[in-house]
């Protein structure tokens, strides 16, 4: 499992959130369009995402 320094926690949720929201943008932009290619693999970092967005909140006060 990877270890990170709790200084950086609130960084790194930072960033997730900013990268959640450039996601939902782009998800955003293509919202009543076919189910690209583009599209399933944007909903696929974007659940991704969440994951680690948990995982970061989750862990690093171990």
């Amino acid at each position: 499992m990877l270890q990170i320094d709790n200084k950086y926690k609130p960084l790194l949720l930072e960033a997730m959130e900013e990268l959640m929201y450039k996601i939902s943008l782009q998800l955003e932009d293509m919202k009543g369009g076919p189910l690209t290619k583009q599209r399933k693999a944007l909903t696929k970092k974007q659940a991704d995402a969440e994951k680690l967005q948990h995982l970061i909140s989750n862990t690093i006060d171990k």
